[in-house]
């Protein structure tokens, strides 16, 4: 499975793109969390290229995260998707011919996970049930910055 992640650089030069298109299960990101798991399949499109001394990788990566609501902690199935990755590295960085961004694609998914989901887009059923719990806030807080001269 590690070979679908290799560029190979002795076979591009600055006018080449190769193409990148791969559906691959998502076993491969070896996330296996308690709260946290990534379930079917993980869309990895985009290409790559030469520039000078560098190669540069544009990617789009859909995948699918396994998740826990925040209000009631029902598991979820919550799209990842990252529109707009782009990973530059220098080819002296390369230490042979082939390089694999198996990692970036990993970290770029990772990052994008959201901290707080909550399930029924956004309206868990289990929200009024907190609602008890929380308290507003007096409109007569103090707030030391409050009494600051406005800058104009």
């Amino acid at each position: 499975m590690k070979d679908q992640f290799k560029i190979y650089i002795d076979r591009l030069n600055e006018t080449d793109t190769e193409k990148i298109f791969e559906v691959l299960d998502a076993t491969f990101l070896d996330v296996q969390e308690a709260e946290l798991s990534f379930e079917g399949n993980v869309t990895i499109s985009g290409q790559a290229y030469l520039v000078k001394n560098h190669l540069i990788l544009d990617l789009k990566i859909k995948a699918s995260a396994k998740m826990p609501c925040s209000i009631c902690n029902e598991t979820m199935l919550v799209p990842i998707e990252v529109t707009d990755f782009t990973h530059t590295v220098e080819l002296g960085e390369i230490p042979s011919a082939i390089y694999d961004f198996s990692d970036e694609v990993r970290s770029a998914l990772l990052i994008k996970i959201p901290q707080f989901i909550e399930c029924h887009q956004g309206k868990c059923p289990k929200r009024n049930e907190l609602n008890k719990f929380l308290m507003d806030s007096p409109e007569d807080t103090y707030t030391p910055f409050s009494e600051l001269p406005s800058v104009k």
